[in-house]
């Protein structure tokens, strides 16, 4: 699956709105947008917040699931 999916998969998992979502990351709902539908890929340490959020609420998600293919 490719990041942008994850992204989104992730963040509606988590039951959140883009701009809730954006918060917890410091960024805008449009980097959130642009990261969903694949303008643009969060920096490694975002990737690495999504996976320490994920552990915190019992989901699965690894940094090797944004890079597999």
């Amino acid at each position: 699956m490719v990041i942008s999916k994850i992204i989104k998969h992730f963040r509606l998992d988590l039951g959140l709105e883009q701009a809730d979502f954006a918060k917890l990351f410091s960024v805008s709902s449009g980097t959130v947008s642009n990261w969903e539908t694949g303008r643009r890929v969060p920096r490694i340490p975002k990737l690495k917040k999504m996976v320490d959020i994920a552990k915190e609420h019992k989901l699965k998600l690894s940094m090797q699931d944004f890079f597999s293919m």
